[in-house]
């Protein structure tokens, strides 16, 4: 995991102007039930449609389903995703912009690879257009 963190973390630092000389996050892999009270969802009806995937904890830790699988790319995406996530916190972009646009960057990032590794984005202009929205507010 250390390998392909440090090559994602790489891929970053050529596509972002983030210090990524950090410290490595801690990765932990774990069942959903576990992911999502970890993220605050304690109801399991509202953990199934939540659909989590993984989740940065805005300290140093990033959450994985057990099922990951570092060699697929729709894991490797969303490894990238909460990478984003941590690179923001740990350069101190969240003090400076709101978390709708800090989401935003994560999935444009995230389709920028997918793309260049032949995969569809997952993000859709009208998502976008939410989250940015919810900063103007």
């Amino acid at each position: 995991m250390t390998n392909l963190i440090l090559s994602l973390l790489v891929w970053l630092g050529m596509n972002t102007d983030y210090d990524i000389d950090i410290a490595l996050p801690n990765i932990v892999m774990t069942e959903p039930y576990n992911m999502c009270s970890a993220y605050g969802i304690n109801d399991m009806g509202k953990c199934k449609a939540a659909r989590l995937m993984g989740f940065y904890d805005k300290d140093t830790t990033i959450y994985l389903r057990i099922s990951f699988n570092q060699t697929d790319l729709q894991d490797k995406s969303r490894l990238i995703h909460e990478l984003v996530h941590y690179l923001q916190w740990s350069n101190g972009r969240h003090m400076t912009e709101c978390l709708g646009r800090l989401e935003v960057e994560a999935y444009e990032l995230q389709d920028q690879w997918r793309t260049e590794h032949g995969l569809k984005p997952v993000m859709d202009e009208f998502r976008k257009i939410m989250l940015n929205a919810s900063c103007d507010a």
